[in-house]
């Protein structure tokens, strides 16, 4: 990876979100397009239901894999790799540790929308610090469902989110948000490159409407003095058990 990590941590600290190029290169890119496909095809049926959602349950396409670092190396090495630790400390300005890798997968024609959210509604952590690294396996457009990313809205802290009962998707911002005054981009990627966001940057995808898959993995990491609030933990555990 060639890039200016200053530059970029700046960026982060003022927007909440940054995009990196080549972030990945085509023969890394290709090694994980494998070993997802490979993933679905060889692993799937030895999964806990807990860790594969579908676009309509149980049948539907696939929508989303939960900690394929489990059971892959290739997603463990890819958390834990140094590079990474070292862009997202300076992003977020503290010491991180990694928690998870997830694979976002919004099938050709189907692939459902997410509603706006901040990813520590789902995370609890106290303090809120941390960043998420989404990497395309597929190049994003608009058409196929790429993510949205609320400039600045990190700095509104925790927000109050609603219980939607769907899926996955569990939990969306229960408050519009002011897009005159907090922007929002999509994060338009070529395959191999990634986009970074703060986990509480409010961020949302469209729906695919393409002929094509649009898939992408996350890599989700905290600060190493953040704590989870097990009651805020154990109530969206309970929550989650009677919607999945």
């Amino acid at each position: 990876m060639a890039y200016d990590i200053k530059k970029l941590s700046d960026r982060f600290k003022r927007d909440g979100f940054i995009i990196v190029n080549g972030f990945l290169n085509s023969t890394e890119i290709d090694a994980f397009d494998y070993e997802v496909e490979r993933i679905i095809r060889e692993e799937l049926s030895k999964l806990d239901e807990n860790h594969v959602f579908y676009e309509a349950e149980p049948d539907g396409p696939i929508k989303h894999l939960s900690s394929p670092d489990d059971y892959s190396k290739p997603f463990k090495d890819l958390l834990n790799r140094p590079e990474n630790y070292e862009l997202i400390e300076a992003c977020v300005g503290s010491s991180v540790e990694s928690l998870a890798s997830e694979v976002f997968y919004k099938s050709a024609n189907v692939g459902s929308p997410a509603p706006y959210h901040q990813d520590n509604a789902f995370l609890h952590l106290e303090p809120a610090d941390g960043a998420v690294i989404w990497i395309a396996l597929d190049d994003t457009t608009v058409e196929n469902g790429a993510v949205y990313f609320s400039g600045g809205g990190f700095e509104l802290g925790d927000l109050p989110h609603y219980e939607t009962n769907v899926a996955l998707f569990s939990k969306c911002l229960t408050s519009p948000l002011d897009l005159d005054k907090y922007p929002e981009t999509p994060a338009l990627l070529k395959r191999g490159d990634a986009s970074i966001h703060h986990i509480l940057t409010p961020h949302r995808s469209g729906s695919n409407k393409t002929d094509n898959n649009r898939r992408g993995i996350v890599l989700n990491y905290k600060g190493v003095d953040a704590k989870v609030n097990v009651d805020r933990q154990k109530a969206h555990a309970d929550y989650v058990s009677r919607i999945k």
